[in-house]
């Protein structure tokens, strides 16, 4: 039931996926946990499951993929492709919660895997909920202001990473990431948020310094 109100507040899509067919096998509902994919470069990154004949690929401005659903409790195993390099993939995320694979740049031109694992939680239904994930320590005292106002959009959230905020729905919501205390880059704008969906922000690297990207979260059919 829990994880039923859950993932009524994440929007379903099947855009990511090569083949209809599930890219890792699940059994029950709440045996399974949730794994999405950021690719962090202009290149394509792909996604070759362990035992499976679908792939996974994410190409242009598509960054991030959905989640998808993995065995709880157990490892899901894979090699992720970008830029002829290979790596393997072998993440571990408990029963219900998302984990979510940052595919970094290595100082060898290689990828760099950072894992995020965000537990379950009861969704509020009348607010949306935004989380911000940061994968990007040259961004030092990392804020997100709201875009023409000194107001951190997460000054209430838990600590940690990824911090998670509720926020009344609104039309339009602009946001600036602040590093030390100075803007970086311009403002990004999230669109309307929605009550009972939820939206990330990813604090990531990039050849011209840190910056935002902002996507809406979504479960995989």
């Amino acid at each position: 039931m829990r994880l039923a109100l859950l993932l009524g507040g994440l929007a379903l899509s099947a855009q990511a996926f090569s083949a209809d067919i599930p890219l890792y096998p699940t059994g029950p509902a709440q045996d399974s946990a949730y794994l999405r994919l950021i690719n962090v470069s202009a290149s394509p990154l792909e996604l070759a499951p362990d035992g499976s004949k679908a792939t996974l690929k994410l190409a242009g401005d598509k960054v991030a993929t959905d989640f998808i659903a993995v065995p709880g409790g157990k490892t899901a195993k894979g090699t992720l492709t970008r830029d002829g390099h290979h790596v393997p993939l072998a993440v571990t995320v408990a029963p219900g919660d998302f984990a979510t694979v940052f595919a970094l740049p290595a100082a060898d031109g290689g990828i760099q895997q950072q894992v995020v694992t965000e537990p379950f939680d009861l969704p509020n239904q009348l607010k949306a909920s935004v989380a911000l994930f940061n994968t990007d320590a040259r961004c030092t005292d990392a804020k997100v202001n709201v875009a023409g106002k000194d107001l951190d959009l997460f000054q209430k959230a838990p600590a940690g990473n990824p911090r998670r905020q509720e926020l009344n729905p609104r039309a339009q919501l602009a946001v600036q990431l602040v590093c030390a205390g100075a803007n970086v880059g311009p403002a990004v704008e999230l669109g309307p948020l929605e009550a009972n969906k939820r939206y990330s922000l990813l604090l990531v690297p990039s050849p011209a310094g840190p910056h935002l990207v902002a996507v809406t979260d979504s479960v995989a059919n």
